[in-house]
């Protein structure tokens, strides 16, 4: 290797250690403005570390906790959700999030679930998007060398365990992979948060046509479609509209 690579190497190795201690840093001083009660202070340096384009469950969390201290609905509800995507499991931003849904005016009641449709959100839920999917490669993998050891066992019974057990890592493997794609899908779904204080849904993408309801800040919404300056929305109690686009933040 040059020097002149060596040098490169070095000086990248430098600053890249600089930004996880500055990093670092940040966070401590937003958690400890935190633990004082200067929960603006504490969103500033958190804030900071968002625009080193750092993301973290952890670090969405405490911005969640923080805006919730201050009574910002919208800002609450939205990094709370932030912090779900990338850790679903976690008991305590769902406890958090709850909490902060219970700011907004907005008392929306999600449509009645099936006993199999809730049994497959809790599914979808125990796990996030990487781990289910390395299950099913996982499986792929067991299944493969379960049936080479079918392949070269001499005993009928045993043949018979191997080949069996093949079979069963096959069904979890598809069963993961159909877990895996289920998933996906939900994640792709553009979702947003009202931070409007208040706004109008309207029937159609002007201000010409009626208005169906009214929507308050840190109410959660699905985007369907979108056009100059408008967003088709959908609620979870099925209702639809559509709103402009200044009123929403989106999550994705």
């Amino acid at each position: 290797m040059r020097k002149t690579d060596l040098i490169i190497l070095f000086l990248m190795w430098t600053i890249g250690s600089l930004n996880a201690q500055t990093t670092l840093q940040l966070f401590e001083q937003g958690n400890a403005a935190y633990n004082v009660g200067n929960y603006t202070l504490a969103i500033e340096k958190y804030t900071a570390i968002l625009n080193e384009d750092v993301h973290s469950s952890e670090l969405y969390f405490n911005l969640g906790n923080a805006h919730y201290r201050l009574g910002d609905a919208a800002e609450s509800v939205f990094y709370f959700e932030q912090a779900l995507r990338l850790d679903p499991t976690d008991e305590s931003i769902n406890n958090n999030i709850a909490f902060a849904r219970n700011m907004s005016l907005d008392a929306i009641e999600s449509l009645p679930e099936t006993q199999l449709s809730k049994f497959h959100k809790q599914l979808l839920s125990q796990f996030g998007l990487d781990q289910w999917a390395y299950s099913s490669l996982f499986f792929v993998w067991l299944s493969m060398a379960l049936l080479v050891a079918y392949r070269w066992s001499n005993r009928m019974n045993t043949k018979r365990v191997f080949f069996v057990l093949a079979i069963l890592c096959i069904v979890f493997s598809l069963s993961s992979l159909f877990i895996t794609q289920s998933k996906q899908q939900i994640l792709m779904k553009q979702r947003a948060i009202v931070f409007a204080q208040e706004t109008e849904i309207w029937g159609e993408p002007n201000k010409r046509s009626d208005i169906l309801f009214l929507l308050h800040e840190g109410t959660a919404v699905e985007v369907e479609d979108q056009l100059t300056g408008w967003s088709k929305i959908k609620l979870a109690n099925g209702s639809i509209g559509w709103i402009e686009n200044d009123a929403i933040k989106n999550l994705n």
